[in-house]
């Protein structure tokens, strides 16, 4: 299988509300993160072009991410605080999941987004892997494919 890998990056915050961690500042406290999100897709046969995909084309699919997360609250839908935010800062980027924004809720959410995306334009392209790196030490990863 012939790999690539590309790599985005973002600004946002996030709260793990009402679950069962050590961490009290990321359960109790609205926090952000300079997050980098680097995507690896692959086709077994290379494209007409010789490629897997355009980097160009990939950037652009990716940035569907960018323009959804940047600079954005992400806070689950049972979180009082939605409902503050929208009443005090109604202007405020603010996407409402249905899971825990952990980092990884996210890879594997943006899997999942970008897999039916690629499969639109080329159903040979499979999204391999995504790493999310909330922290610089800190990448939670997703796939579906044994040993990558």
């Amino acid at each position: 299988m012939h790999i690539v890998e590309a790599t985005i990056a973002f600004e946002a915050a996030h709260r793990l509300y009402d679950v069962d961690t050590y961490s009290r500042e990321c359960r109790d406290s609205v926090h952000g993160h300079s997050y980098k999100v680097r995507v690896k897709v692959g086709r077994r046969k290379l494209n007409d072009a010789g490629m897997v995909i355009d980097f160009k084309l990939l950037k652009e699919i990716m940035g569907l991410i960018d323009r959804q997360y940047d600079h954005s609250i992400i806070l689950r839908d049972t979180d009082p605080l939605v409902d503050c935010f929208k009443k005090v800062a109604p202007e405020q980027k603010l996407n409402v999941v249905h899971e825990s924004p952990t980092a990884e809720w996210m890879a594997e959410s943006f899997y999942n987004k970008l897999q039916l995306e690629f499969h639109e334009i080329d159903p040979e392209i499979a999204v391999i892997s995504v790493n999310v790196q909330e922290t610089e030490k800190n990448i939670a990863t997703y796939t579906e494919v044994q040993g990558c």
